[in-house]
């Protein structure tokens, strides 16, 4: 598909036809009929018919009839778009428009909360604008309209509430799994199934359902822990086998409500990770530790899995987390990977739980020698995109991002932790204000695969 990158420019037009005018340089790159003057302006679900004429400019620029403008939805200022032009259908197609959902708090100043992915959407909304492309934030709505959608976009750093264009690929960033089961997401899911927009990351994956789908590939069995759904007798049973086990919610994030239960010549240790405070607490029988367990165990569900002797960096355990994307052949790729230690008496690295962000080459510099460290990196790389492949293929939907987090214990063997489809935006911070991270070009630059391979299809 021939994308120009394009200037459009409104114009004011006294005459009742709508008019654009396109120069010289852009038709002749769209590869326009030369005898054109009339033709569709289309924008997602928004088209309009209108005259055309070239006019003599070298650059590519398009001028715009306001009330084209205005019926498209795009911009009221000068802005750069990308443009294309179906032959076909006699139609120059103006984005594509891009849309990340997610939850949206209003400030004192009525000014939108972002929360954590606020940078990060900026970011999106920056490299969007340098590349041509329409982005904005929403939310979820009572009703959906079939031509456009209430949401946000970036002008001068700041987001503006607007009417625009219906996206022709959504990108899901909502943080609370219960409004993925409510009925204005199933809502808006069935309105975009029914018109063929894509979507990605439409579901967050279980902690379960992630080592099911990695347990059926043979080739990663050696880097996965024993893991098990709970049960008070699998948990007496695997403590005659293992020195320490963790419990997990198998719906969990940040590292919260993760048990740590070790046992010892005086019973059972227990730790808990979401306390303020560090705290371990042993119990003599199996009886009292399942009986301190129990409250939380019967509010959700977890597993239970094998306890590792994992690298440690100053007595803190370490783990990895490297972020995979899809790219423009829908291939993954890794984007960025850092290390985790934990802070100082926890067992869970989570920046959320006061864990610290290192390089990876530091750790790795700690712990081996000079000329292990290409083979680690290789294999922790190459690991890390086996997963990503695996979940990609065998999750429902489409998934487009993902956080995978491995470790390597004192061997060095790496073991696979736990794979993240909503994964933390504070893992690869930006060197400066305007600067764009791989990962928020990699998102925008799939969303473009998306858009491309469903307008082909078409």
């Amino acid at each position: 598909m021939n994308f120009q990158a394009a200037r459009i420019i409104p114009i004011e037009n006294n005459t009742p036809v709508p008019i654009i005018q396109i120069s010289e340089a852009l038709a002749k790159r769209l590869k326009l009929p030369e005898n054109i003057s009339l033709c569709s302006i289309q924008c997602s679900r928004n088209t309009m018919t209108c005259n055309i004429v070239t006019i003599n400019i070298d650059e590519n620029v398009l001028r715009m009839d306001r009330t084209v403008q205005k019926a498209l939805l795009l911009f009221e200022e000068e802005r750069r778009y990308l443009i294309t032009y179906n032959h076909n259908l006699n139609t120059l197609h103006i984005g594509p428009v891009i849309a990340l959902l997610t939850e949206i708090g209003i400030k004192d100043d009525e000014s939108i909360d972002l929360k954590s992915i606020e940078e990060y959407c900026m970011e999106l909304a920056n490299y969007s604008e340098d590349i041509g492309a329409i982005f904005y934030v929403f939310a979820l709505h009572n009703q959906w309209m079939q031509k456009n959608v209430e949401g946000y976009y970036l002008d001068n750093n700041s987001w503006n509430k607007a009417l625009l264009p219906y996206p022709q690929v959504v990108h899901n960033r909502l943080h609370k799994r219960t409004n993925e089961k409510s009925e204005m997401f199933r809502d808006l899911t069935d309105q975009l199934n029914e018109w063929e927009i894509p979507y990605f990351n439409n579901h967050f994956l279980n902690k379960w359902t992630v080592h099911e789908q990695l347990q059926t590939a043979a080739h990663l069995t050696p880097y996965l822990p024993e893991t098990s759904l709970f049960s008070a007798k699998k948990l007496e049973s695997w403590l005659e086998i293992h020195s320490m086990l963790f419990l997990k919610p198998i719906k969990g994030s940040q590292g919260k409500q993760i048990f740590k239960v070790c046992k010892n010549q005086d019973g059972y240790m227990l730790d808990y990770s979401s306390l303020q405070q560090p705290v371990s607490q042993t119990y003599s029988s199996f009886t009292d530790l399942y009986k301190r367990l129990s409250p939380e165990i019967k509010k959700r569900q977890y597993i239970i899995q094998q306890g590792l002797d994992l690298l440690h960096l100053d007595a803190r355990p370490v783990d990895f987390r490297y972020l995979c994307h899809r790219t423009d052949n829908n291939r993954w790729q890794v984007t960025s990977s850092t290390a985790r230690a934990s802070k100082s008496g926890s067992f869970v690295s989570n920046l959320a739980q006061g864990g610290e962000m290192l390089s990876v080459q530091h750790v790795l510099r700690t712990k081996f020698d000079k000329k292990e460290l290409p083979q680690i990196r290789k294999l922790l790389k190459e690991l890390a995109l086996e997963v990503a492949n695996e979940i990609g293929a065998a999750s429902e939907g489409i998934f487009g991002e993902l956080g995978i987090d491995l470790a390597l214990d004192t061997f060095g063997h790496p073991w696979i932790i736990e794979v993240n489809t909503k994964p933390s935006k504070n893992l690869d911070q930006p060197a400066n204000e305007r600067s764009i991270r791989p990962s928020a070009k990699a998102v925008i630059i799939y969303c473009l695969y998306l858009i491309h391979e469903h307008l082909k299809e078409r």
